[in-house]
Parts: C-alpha cells; sequence; structure tokens
C-alpha cells in the first residue's frame, strides 16, 4: 500500500483499537453492575431485544454499504457535487428506513410473551421494556447516516473521539444508576439521550469537515446513477439478510425453546466473545477505507499481495484469540459470573469455531466489499440464512444449546467460508483458488495444534486456583501460538511485507515525536 494509504489506516487502526478497547472495559464494568444488582433474567432479556432489533434492521436493506462504496470514487477525486448527492439519497433513505423498522417493531408487540419466556423476576412491564429499546434503534437510524462519509474518507478516529467521551461518561452515570435505584427503565431513558447524543456529535463533526456535502442546495442523483445503487443495495440486501439471520435469530430460537434465562447466560459469553471479535476487526476495519482506495486505484495483482500479507495477520491474530480463548474462557466466565453460569465443554468448542470461523473471513469481507462485489453471489446468504434456522431449529430440540450455535458453524462451512473467497479469487485476482484453500487448510490446522498442546498443558498442571489458572494458562498460550507462527511463517514473503511496514511505520511516528 501506498505511504499515504499505510499511515491513514496505522491512524484509524491505533484510535479504533484504543475506542474498542476501552469501550469493551466500559460494557464490562456496566454487565458487572448489571449482573449484580438487576440479575440474569434482565441480562436475558437485555439481549433479547438488542437481536429481535437486529433481526428488525433487515429493512436497512445494505443501504449503507452500498452508499460508503459508492462514496470511495468521489471522495478519492474530490467530486463535493456527486458528495452531496449521494448524502442527500441516504438521508431519505435512511428515514424511510426509521419509520418501516418502528412499524414491524410494532407489529411484533403482540407477540412478546410469546417469545419471552420464564422470566418471573423482571417487574416492569415487558411492552415498555420493548418499547425503549425500539425507540432506541429508530432514532439512531434518523442521525448516524452522517457518519458514513467519515468512514469512507479514512476519519474513523473522528468518530472514534467522540464514542470515547460518551462512552465514560455514560458508565459512569449508568453505573451509579443501577447501584442506587435499581431501575430498568431509567437505565434504558438514559441508553436513548446517550445514543441521540452521540449521533448528534458526530453528525456535526461530519458536517465540520464536509460542508458541501450537506447542504441544502445538492442536487439530486440521475436515473442511472440510483439504478445502478439499487443494483448493489438488491445484492447487499441478501447479505445484510444473512447476517442479521446469524447474528440475531440465535437468542429467539433459545428464548423461545429454552428460556429467556438461558439467552442471559449466552450473553454474557457473547459480550466477552463478541467484543473481543469487534476489538481485533478494528484493525481490519480500520483498513476498509484504504482497501477502498487501493481497489480504485491498484490492479489485481498489487491486491493479491495485499490481500495475503493481511491475511496472514488476520490468522495470527484470530489463531491466538482462538486459542486464548477456548482454553481460558470458561475460567474467567467463573470468576466473574459464578459457575452457576457456564456452559460445556461441547458448547464451548462450538462457540470458539464461530468465533474461528468468523474472523477468518474479516479480510476476504473487506476486498470483496471493497471491489464492489454485491452482485456475484448474491443468493448465497439467502442459502446460508435457510440452512441456519433450519439445522438450529432441528437441533437445538437434540442437543440445547449446543446445537444452536452448531447450526450457525454448519451454515458458514457450506456456503460463506468457501463461496466468498472463491468471488474475489476469481473477479479481482483472477488467480487460482486452491492456493486459498491451502493457505486456510494450513492456517485451521496451526491453530488447532495449538489449541491441543495448550489444553494437554493445562489438564496436566490442574492449577486449583482460577485466577492463577487464568494467568499461567494465558501467558503459555501466547508463547505456544506465536512459536508456531513464527516457525512456520516468521520467513515468508508476507511476513516480511508485515514486518517492514511495521518498521516503516515505526520510523515514521519516531520522526514525529522528534519533531515535537
Amino acid at each position: 500500500m501506498s505511504k499515504s494509504r499505510v499511515v491513514n489506516s496505522a491512524v484509524n487502526t491505533i484510535f479504533n483499537f484504543s475506542v474498542k478497547l476501552f469501550d469493551f472495559g466500559i460494557k464490562f464494568v456496566l454487565r458487572t453492575v448489571f449482573i449484580y444488582t438487576l440479575g440474569m433474567q434482565y441480562v436475558g432479556v437485555s439481549g433479547l431485544f438488542t437481536d429481535i432489533l437486529s433481526v428488525l434492521s433487515f429493512v436497512e436493506l445494505g443501504i449503507g454499504s452500498a452508499i460508503t462504496y459508492a462514496l470511495y470514487k468521489p471522495l478519492a477525486e474530490n467530486d463535493e457535487e456527486k458528495l452531496g448527492k449521494l448524502m442527500h439519497f441516504y438521508k431519505w433513505a435512511y428515514r424511510i428506513v426509521a419509520l418501516v423498522i418502528l412499524i414491524c417493531g410494532l407489529l411484533v408487540v403482540p407477540f412478546l410473551s410469546k417469545i419471552v419466556t420464564n422470566v418471573p423476576d423482571i417487574k416492569e412491564s415487558i411492552t415498555i421494556i420493548y418499547i425503549l429499546y425500539l425507540s432506541n434503534t429508530v432514532c439512531s437510524y434518523l442521525l448516524i447516516y452522517r457518519s458514513t462519509i467519515l468512514s469512507a474518507s479514512q476519519k474513523q478516529y473522528e468518530i472514534s473521539k467522540i464514542s470515547i467521551c460518551i462512552s465514560m461518561i455514560k458508565c459512569t452515570i449508568e453505573s451509579i444508576l443501577l447501584v442506587v435505584f435499581k431501575n430498568f427503565i431509567f437505565y434504558l431513558l438514559l441508553e436513548i439521550l446517550f445514543s441521540v447524543s452521540q449521533n448528534i456529535w458526530i453528525s456535526r463533526k461530519a458536517e465540520k469537515l464536509y460542508p458541501n456535502a450537506f447542504q441544502k442546495s445538492s442536487g439530486r442523483l440521475s436515473k442511472d446513477e440510483i439504478k445502478k445503487l439499487f443494483k448493489d443495495i438488491k445484492a447487499l440486501f441478501l447479505y445484510k439478510v444473512s447476517n442479521v439471520v446469524l447474528n440475531g435469530t440465535d437468542s429467539v430460537i433459545v428464548s423461545s425453546f429454552l428460556g429467556t434465562g438461558m439467552v442471559g447466560i449466552l450473553a454474557n459469553y457473547n459480550m466477552i466473545v463478541k467484543n473481543i471479535y469487534n476489538l481485533v476487526l478494528q484493525v481490519f476495519t480500520s483498513t476498509s477505507a484504504s482497501i477502498g482506495n487501493l481497489a480504485a486505484t491498484e490492479d489485481g495483482k498489487k491486491q493479491f499481495k495485499v490481500f495475503n500479507a493481511m491475511q496472514l495477520m488476520c490468522f495470527w491474530i484470530f489463531g491466538l484469540c482462538t486459542t486464548v480463548l477456548y482454553v481460558n474462557v470458561n475460567t474467567f466466565m467463573k470468576i466473574w459470573a459464578g459457575k452457576e453460569n457456564l456452559f460445556g465443554t461441547a458448547t464451548v468448542l462450538v462457540l470458539i469455531i464461530d468465533f474461528y470461523l468468523t474472523g477468518m473471513m474479516s479480510t476476504v469481507s473487506h476486498f470483496r466489499t471493497s471491489n464492489g462485489l454485491f452482485v456475484q453471489g448474491q443468493y448465497r446468504p439467502l442459502i446460508m440464512s435457510i440452512i441456519n434456522i433450519v439445522v438450529s431449529v432441528f437441533l437445538v430440540k437434540k442437543i440445547g444449546i449446543t446445537g444452536v450455535i452448531l447450526g450457525t458453524v454448519i451454515s458458514r462451512l457450506l456456503t460463506q467460508i468457501w463461496y466468498d473467497p472463491y468471488l474475489i479469487y476469481k473477479y479481482v485476482f483472477k488467480h487460482s483458488f486452491s492456493h486459498y484453500l491451502r493457505q486456510i487448510a494450513i492456517y485451521t490446522a496451526s491453530t488447532a495444534v495449538s489449541c491441543l498442546i495448550c489444553i494437554e498443558f493445562r489438564n496436566m498442571l490442574m492449577i486449583r486456583n482460577s485466577w492463577i489458572d487464568l494467568i499461567v494458562n494465558g501467558i503459555f498460550n501466547v508463547i505456544v501460538f506465536n512459536g508456531i507462527f513464527l516457525l512456520i511463517y516468521g520467513r515468508s514473503a508476507e511476513f516480511v511485507y508485515l514486518k517492514n511496514i511495521g518498521i516503516n511505520l515505526s520510523g515514521m511516528i519516531v520522526r514525529k515525536i522528534k519533531r515535537r
């Protein structure tokens, strides 16, 4: 990548990683307060309603991703007129989305008693709680569209700075409120207040940096431009549905078949696993605009070189996290939430496999989106969603919570894991797909060997103190995985490429500090 792309990616990565790490810490503190003041049933209801509303968000249709992709070229060419037209279209599209989500959300109300089960300790009206969650979601769609131009222009760090400030204030006030009043309704009202405040602040920052893009006098997109956008949106809609089904329906299935209390335990595991995923994902999300710029200015050969280096980095990070999580997540959950709120070994294994598979698709996803591969393979997400629901509902009756998560894993393996990379190898790199299959097989085998060695080590030690167990095994996991990684890939061209970028970037930072 060019020096400017590397610098922008590095700045975004540092800021976004810091924000996500800070946000993870805040969410952890807040969830801990939540568990010990309100209880697991409230955690279950909170997780369930969040997932229900994420399912309803399918009406967004993938508009955000299509607009982000469409913004790359006018931003690179400084075409303010086109930016204004796109943002005007985006504003009205999201107003319609907000209205449709409100209507669909209200239609769910009569069925809440069927979905929310076994929650005798919740005193407040389930309907009022749900309406407040719905209100928060609808308000966000009315304001958040302006943030897209910051992300597409490689200024995600501007959003990150605002998020840090709001999150810190929100955590402090909400924690105090929960400890003093133990009132869930007050907590939800504050959530809405802070969400609206954050989106207004981000909107004003975007307007300040790109005033011409938000002028009322901005023109309208031509019929051909709108037709092209809707062609991409149509394809992205199916990807949106797939993401919604994979991430949002598990809680609904678990609540309906196993009770809302089980959703609370799943929500705790997901909070740890998904927040680690989101934290690591910042390394790749922060480079998405740079990849978009790369796709707009470079050929497939150059992209292939960058892809292989990023894929190695993806394996390095997610393989390490997979090893550490698989060995230690139950030890951590025992310390944090209590041994009565633990999953069995099989459930943890399937949960971590899903984490690994999702993580290893990060680079593929960014290259597919940045190259505009929306129409190609547009029916893959639909097939994946159908497989997920059918298999999850079938298996939940046979093996409980493990079956629900296993349904997600099976649906990924049968579709996304091989088909999405096949698309970018065919249409972008024009390279043999067998290269990717060999690469991912070696990565997965290396991770599996690392996990087996670390599990044997833990079983051999049998440390009784949970804190010591967590620390000792965590350190050993890091050493073992990195040892395997460096032994196999330490001299590879991709590792040398990453190392050189790291050295050059460090030099830039040192020189900048010295100038000050």
